[in-house]
């Protein structure tokens, strides 16, 4: 695994640029451009975010996109624990 300094949830967000939450997107019609989305797994949270290119070189994050507006959002599996104590994924 490469060390890029990454350790949780927060050090990971640092790679995306802008954030913003924007639950109500999943309603639309994304496609699944990064990460394996299993049956039982539960996207908690959707965040748009600027710049999805780590997550998706680097990790096997949930990233998806939607077509009409042009924008990548990152569906987060985890809920209720700050990210700063949230543990990542692997790195690779």
């Amino acid at each position: 695994m490469l060390d890029y300094g990454i350790k949780t949830y927060a050090d990971l967000a640092r790679t995306c640029g802008s954030m913003v939450l924007a639950n109500q997107i999943a309603n639309r019609p994304l496609d699944l451009i990064s990460g394996d989305l299993t049956d039982d797994e539960e996207i908690f949270q959707w965040y748009i975010v600027q710049d999805p290119d780590f997550l998706i070189e680097h990790t096997d994050e949930l990233i998806f996109y939607d077509t009409e507006l042009d924008l990548y959002i990152w569906g987060i599996t985890h809920f209720g624990t700050s990210w700063d104590y949230v543990p990542t994924s692997d790195i690779h």
